[in-house]
């Protein structure tokens, strides 16, 4: 008799994850990744990673659910950056299976929150005293700036707490300056007719655009050769003074921006930092200006000095998101 196992996908505009957990647990095995560009659809390259395991007759697939980089209509994803159109009739039909389900790449990382261990995440700031408990607000800089939230809902026979996930657009909520340089980035967009909010300088994108309003004060053209890993990098290392104050920005306004959700939630069981910009300088975010901005709230500045921020560092959460979600759905 085979094992039954749970396929589970993390497809982002130009790779595809893929692993398996057995039916009843979120522990993902077998983690590949794929290139979108070498496959000629969906359906090709889960033939691909499911074929050698299939051979031998030990394992079959009881459903998949598959974490999407994009909207999701009708459970029907026509990417944007690649001709691949699919749906979950199609998926199910093609891998013979009862059940599939397609979420929202954010929405899975939100999932995989419960279930990370103390080791996947880091605790940005000073340690915070006693346990929180509470709401979790969820924030994620990437291509844009994913907000969620997880509302505790019931606990489990073992114990262990059950949330209610509900995504949100937090990313398009409103940003303020606070101070004069942000004042001046915030006013050269605007003069472009450009809307400011959140997403707008609190993701990838936003860290040149950034950048480019610093260099264009200081008559400098390198903005128009610097990309953001490379403003990432000069800065984190503080090798280049204007890629080193457009990353005290960001993580300034990052601050700013997760306290905000914070206070709009009730997230009083903290805050956690996503997505696969911030693991890669975690030194530089824990010595900015994050936490001061995170708790600066006026009058409720003590009660945002007692809400814990951790960072995601787990490489895979999407992949544990999407298990999760089988499991709590099945």
């Amino acid at each position: 008799m085979p094992e039954l196992y749970n396929l589970v996908g993390d497809l982002g505009g130009t790779n595809v994850r893929f692993g398996l957990c057995a039916a009843n647990s979120t522990e993902v095995n077998f983690i590949e990744k794929f290139s979108l560009r070498d496959y000629e659809d969906l359906d090709h390259v889960i033939g691909v990673y499911l074929r050698p395991k299939l051979q031998s007759g030990d394992i079959s697939i009881s459903a998949c659910c598959l974490a999407i980089a994009g909207p999701i209509i009708n459970h029907k994803v026509k990417m944007t950056n690649t001709d691949w159109e699919f749906s979950t009739d199609t998926i199910r039909k093609n891998l013979k299976i009862q059940h599939a389900v397609l979420i929202n790449d954010f929405a899975a990382i939100a999932y995989s929150v419960p279930q990370l261990k103390p080791q996947d995440t880091i605790e940005i700031g000073q340690p915070i005293n006693g346990e929180a408990s509470g709401p979790i607000a969820v924030v994620g800089p990437g291509t844009g700036l994913g907000a969620a939230l997880l509302v505790p809902n019931a606990t489990t026979r073992d114990g262990a707490d059950n949330y209610l996930i509900v995504p949100t657009e937090g990313g398009h909520a409103g940003l303020s300056a606070r101070t004069t340089e942000e004042l001046q980035i915030f006013s050269y967009w605007r003069d472009k007719g450009c809307r400011i909010n959140r997403e707008f300088f609190v993701c990838g994108t936003g860290i040149e655009r950034i950048y480019e309003a610093l260099c264009v004060a200081a008559s400098s053209t390198d903005y128009k050769n610097r990309k953001v890993v490379q403003i990432q990098q000069l800065g984190c290392s503080r090798q280049d003074k204007l890629c080193e104050q457009a990353m005290e920005i960001f993580c300034a306004l990052l601050g700013s921006a997760a306290g905000d959700q914070v206070l709009c939630t009730g997230s009083t069981g903290g805050v956690v930092l996503a997505g696969g910009i911030l693991p890669k300088f975690v030194d530089f975010l824990q010595q900015s200006a994050f936490r001061r901005r995170f708790e600066s709230k006026g009058a409720m500045s003590h009660f945002m000095s007692t809400i814990p921020s951790h960072l995601i560092i787990e490489a895979q959460p999407g992949l544990i998101g999407a298990a999760a979600y089988l499991l709590e759905k099945n």
